[in-house]
């Protein structure tokens, strides 16, 4: 269903078209987005407005002879149908963090607000989501591992632990940064260590003085670039430090 609606909107284009949204709550106009209920008007697409929608939905549900419990018709508003069509798909074996970015969620507590099911049936459809991809994947990838490549698999998180942290780099992945780990973004830097990054940025801030006194240009450059990085690791591990987070796994997790 989402495809025809995609297909719909984009009528031969390569892209959905961009259009603002008048927000009826906040009273402002958003930024121009690719809204997927749109449509020309006057030439320009533009957002179907949700008075409109309900109005349609609120015509076809009498015309279809639609009453609840007590007789009386049944009322039906656009946000009613995202809630519906997050219970199907998650119900479907959709993963319920998949589900999430299609409706825009930041936040996994949100969605499951959204569905009116119950955490075990997340977790059968998730657990039925992961059974088939695993169907899918070559049969080879499940044999036994060999004392070689246990022994390589070892020596890999062996290397995880390095003067300012742990190594987070996918298990079979070489250092593309030349082992410069104050500037790799794989590099989770541990609060016990910021006594030793504190003593690692003022020995850049010097040699810094130092590339400049002599007009190394280049030595100048690299090297703010490593101090900029320390800097946002440090600070990082100040924020950690100030909740009281340690080295200690559970509190990292």
């Amino acid at each position: 269903m989402l495809a025809r609606i995609v297909a719909r909107v984009r009528a031969g284009r390569d892209a959905i078209p961009n259009c603002p949204r008048w927000d009826t709550h906040e009273k402002v106009w958003g930024p121009p987005l690719p809204h997927l209920i749109q449509r020309l008007y006057g030439g320009q697409p533009q957002v179907f407005d949700p008075s409109t929608v309900r109005a349609w939905l609120n015509r076809t549900a009498e015309r279809a002879g639609l009453v609840d419990v007590d007789g009386q018709p049944v009322r039906f508003t656009p946000h009613d149908f995202r809630r519906s069509f997050t219970t199907d798909v998650v119900n479907a074996g959709l993963p319920i963090h998949i589900a999430a970015a299609i409706l825009g969620h930041g936040d996994l507590d949100t969605t499951r607000g959204y569905t009116a099911v119950y955490p075990d049936e997340v977790i059968r459809a998730y657990q039925a989501f992961i059974a088939h991809r695993r169907r899918m994947r070559p049969i080879a990838e499940y044999r036994e591992p060999t004392e070689t490549e246990w022994t390589e698999f070892e020596q890999h998180f062996a290397l995880r632990d390095v003067a300012y942290g742990k190594c987070e780099r996918p298990y079979g992945s070489c250092c593309i940064h030349e082992h410069a780990c104050v500037r790799c973004p794989m590099l989770r830097p541990l609060p016990s260590r910021l006594p030793l990054l504190r003593e690692v940025e003022t020995s850049l801030v010097e040699r810094i003085a130092e590339a400049e006194d002599r007009v190394w240009l280049g030595e100048v450059k690299g090297l703010q670039a490593t101090l900029e990085a320390l800097r946002g690791k440090t600070a990082r591990l100040e924020q950690l430090a100030a909740t009281g987070v340690t080295d200690a796994p559970e509190s990292m997790a």
